[in-house]
């Protein structure tokens, strides 16, 4: 499928964009592989895959606790002002609040 230069104006118009001549052309093809790889993936047969809301289907996978711990010592030497062994950051809510 190939889209037209109105097609590809209309669609820049919409989205409010001014396209030049080697825009218009450039959009056309990279549109025309847009629809092609939108296709391939059309020819897919897809109805015996089971869908997973979670990203992993079924597993059944154990949390880890949260552990609290210090930093890397690299890390925190590389820090601009340290306190005990925890880097200080400049405040990022006014302070009158």
């Amino acid at each position: 499928m190939k889209f037209s230069k109105a097609e590809v104006l209309n669609l820049a118009n919409l989205a409010k964009l001014k396209l030049n001549k080697e825009e218009v052309s450039l959009y056309q093809k990279q549109l025309k592989d847009v629809l092609i790889y939108v296709n391939k993936i059309k020819e897919l047969k897809l109805n015996k895959i089971k869908e997973s809301l979670t990203g992993v289907a079924e597993a059944n996978r154990e949390l880890r606790s949260d552990k609290v711990r210090s930093s890397q010592p690299e890390i925190i030497g590389q820090a601009c002002q340290i306190n005990d062994s925890y880097m200080v950051a400049p405040s990022v809510f006014d302070k009158e609040e």
